[in-house]
């Protein structure tokens, strides 16, 4: 079973518990899936509870966990649904892209949701306390996310961080925060804050940076 979360009104909170968690009354969506028969429904949930960092904060709500069986559970990126709302195109690349929950690999998506295809009975819903009762190992899905994608930058690059420390202060320069400064015959570049003493050195990225290995 795959523990998941899922936010509810507090007001409703004891006539979850009681009753449980129907598919028809609760559900996010409804979608076609070329892995799926049929138009079906999907209640949202969560990977971590600090993934709707709204819901979090907001008292009117009650963070509930759930027991489920990976077997229902699709995992998509948010993200891209939130665009393919907009765009077609996006919606099929974000179908495309959900995967089965016992396949997913934590830290795939910035935002990821879980996708559920069935009701949860009351035995398998509980409230957590404030401490979520379950340790998660992760302080948030999008935390581990942006890691992952550092830890990867890190492994092609093997530069410590340079090229995005570079391209930082190349945005701050078009938003007219520095001024940069360039030694080229070394390889430098210095970033001086407009409004302050401050300033910082990078090591100008190779063209191939630019172009891609």
């Amino acid at each position: 079973m795959a523990g998941l979360y899922f936010y509810v009104p507090k007001d409703r909170v004891e006539d979850v518990v009681s009753c449980g968690l129907k598919l028809s009354e609760w559900y996010d969506r409804e979608m076609t899936l070329s892995c799926i028969s049929g138009k079906r429904k999907f209640l949202k949930t969560l990977l971590n509870p600090r993934d709707d960092e709204a819901k979090l904060k907001d008292p009117n709500y009650q963070c509930l966990r759930l027991e489920i069986d990976p077997q229902y559970c699709l995992v998509g990126d948010s993200v891209l649904y939130d665009l393919g709302l907009k765009d077609p195109a996006f919606m099929e690349y974000y179908k495309k892209r959900l995967t089965p929950l016992i396949d997913y690999k934590f830290g795939t998506f910035l935002i990821p949701e879980v996708l559920v295809m069935i009701s949860v009975l009351p035995d398998y819903i509980e409230v957590p306390g404030k401490a979520m009762d379950i340790p998660v190992l992760y302080e948030s899905s999008m935390s581990l996310y942006l890691n992952n994608e550092l830890n990867r930058h890190e492994e092609v690059w093997d530069d410590s961080g340079n090229h995005l420390l570079y391209a930082y202060y190349i945005y701050l320069e078009s938003r007219g925060r520095v001024v940069r400064y360039e030694d080229k015959d070394k390889g430098n570049a210095v970033f001086f804050c407009v409004d302050s003493d401050e300033y910082a050195v990078c090591k100008i990225p190779e063209e191939e940076y630019y172009i891609g290995r």
